[in-house]
């Protein structure tokens, strides 16, 4: 927020956490003497937003169906609702939709003898007072073993993705995942491959336009007349990067092997941010999978992820285009991922903004583990009486345009198809897969500190020049 007043002049002050991330600064400057703003893509259709707002307002002296269906269409977000789509949102604030009408807790607006819209009840004139509002903090779950035991604490972000028998890395040691039950998650102690978590912290993503510049700045970044300063200042290990691998250019889409003595790294470098590539290494390690029996543990930065094995990874030229082709983009990736338990985990905010589940009590607000409940056995109930229910349908969407980024992804592949893949061989770590190598080396449990675990990379690397 710097500069966060009228006529003041913002600094951005840029921290690399390691020498590559200059090449941001290079794009981030191009960006701005571009004029090349992002877009900020709306929501739209948000259903369970407008069932609030037609409460707020029938409480607030009532409505006119016809009337404010007009001013409703006349917004960007529902610009392109149905009839019915309106005709099931009256419904639902009135009798509670097909699933509801039984409950008189959803029975919040009635219609009076004038056709106005209004709020009768105190007790729901009251609770709805005191629920107004969108925003939904996300959860922190506790992590417990299967048989007792605390480990720690994870994003419901991440884990939620997660099928029974995934493995993945907390306070250095490898769990396998059993169940989500309510707000704990249960886990096996493990070994062998495992994913690494992503905290909200890392998980702020490159944005389209930027990734654009960046993979400009990088096919750049070669040339010994680069003009920018750090892109000057990047030249010795960049010229490393080309002498051992290669410094993939706007039109090609650059994949690593490398063999060390821990097993095999297939490195991919789609530079799309962070948030992309976790879904990608979760896809592309499930296309994998498919064609041969093998198990990944993996790792991603905003440049690329790996997937590493100790078994060879076999991958060829003829191969790598049916593992990076877009054919059943969004098929694979639900099979990948857990799409079902992150929808049930979007549900819960849509049902606490929707007025499903009731947050707050006079003197009393309800924990993320009793809210976590209610929504998902509404959400249980709904998927097997009513699965077009529309608060069901809008989960799902969310989960596919905000979590999953279908859009970008689907963009992104359809770049890759049209890329030059380019396959390289190594036997040390590359300049652009050693950032995404440490990032996994935090996560493991050794009595080696981070640095000295570095260093030994190094040597290892400097050995084999």
């Amino acid at each position: 927020r710097s500069g966060h007043s009228p006529f003041e002049t913002s600094k951005i002050y840029f921290v690399p956490t390691h020498s590559l991330e200059l090449i941001e600064v290079a794009a981030l400057k191009e960006a701005v003497k571009t004029q090349t703003i992002e877009k900020r893509e709306p929501l739209v259709l948000t259903f369970d937003v407008l069932v609030q707002f037609l409460v707020t307002v029938a409480l607030g002296g009532g409505f006119f169906p016809d009337q404010f269906h007009s001013i409703t269409l006349q917004t960007f977000a529902f610009s392109e609702m149905t009839e019915d789509e309106w005709k099931w949102c009256l419904y639902f604030i009135t009798i509670g939709g097909k699933t509801g009408k039984n409950y008189e807790e959803f029975h919040k607006v009635v219609l009076d003898e004038n056709g106005k819209y209004i709020v009768t009840s105190r007790k729901i004139g009251m609770l709805h007072r005191m629920n107004i509002g969108v925003i939904v903090s996300d959860a922190m779950l506790k992590v417990k073993f299967v048989s007792g035991g605390y480990v720690g604490m994870i994003e419901e972000y991440f884990i939620s993705k997660l099928k029974p028998g995934d493995k993945f890395i907390l306070a250095g040691r490898v769990l396998e995942f059993v169940r989500i039950k309510e707000m704990m998650v249960q886990v096996k102690a493990s070994t062998g491959k495992a994913i690494t978590p992503s905290w909200l912290g890392g998980r702020l993503p490159l944005s389209s336009n930027l990734s654009h510049f960046l993979r400009q700045k990088i096919a750049l970044s070669g040339a010994p007349n680069a003009k920018e300063n750090e892109l000057q200042f990047l030249q010795p290990l960049l010229a490393r990067q080309a002498a051992v691998s290669h410094i993939p250019q706007e039109n090609e889409f650059l994949v690593e092997k490398i063999k060390t003595r821990e097993g095999w790294h297939l490195f991919m470098y789609p530079f799309e941010g962070r948030l992309i590539h976790e879904i990608m290494s979760s896809l592309i390690a499930y296309r994998i999978s498919q064609l041969y029996p093998i198990s990944f543990s993996m790792a991603m930065n905003d440049y690329g992820f790996e997937l590493f094995s100790d078994k060879e990874i076999p991958l060829n030229e003829e191969n790598l285009g049916k593992i990076l082709t877009r054919e059943n983009l969004m098929n694979d990736v639900i099979s990948s991922i857990n799409a079902a338990e992150m929808a049930r985990r979007k549900f819960r905010d849509i049902a606490v903004i929707s007025g499903m589940v009731v947050q707050n009590f006079p003197g009393q607000q309800r924990s993320n583990k009793s809210l976590q409940s209610s929504a998902g056995l509404i959400f249980k109930v709904l998927e097997d009486h009513d699965p077009n229910h529309f608060l069901v349908r809008q989960a799902y969407t969310e989960v596919f345009n905000m979590q999953l980024q279908e859009q970008r992804l689907v963009e992104a592949f359809k770049r890759i198809e049209k890329s030059k893949i380019i396959l390289k061989f190594a036997n040390s770590f590359t300049p652009l897969s050693f950032p995404i190598k440490v990032d996994s080396l935090r996560q493991t449990l050794t009595s080696e500190d981070l640095d000295a675990r570095i260093q030994k990379l190094i040597q290892q690397a400097k050995k084999l020049k």
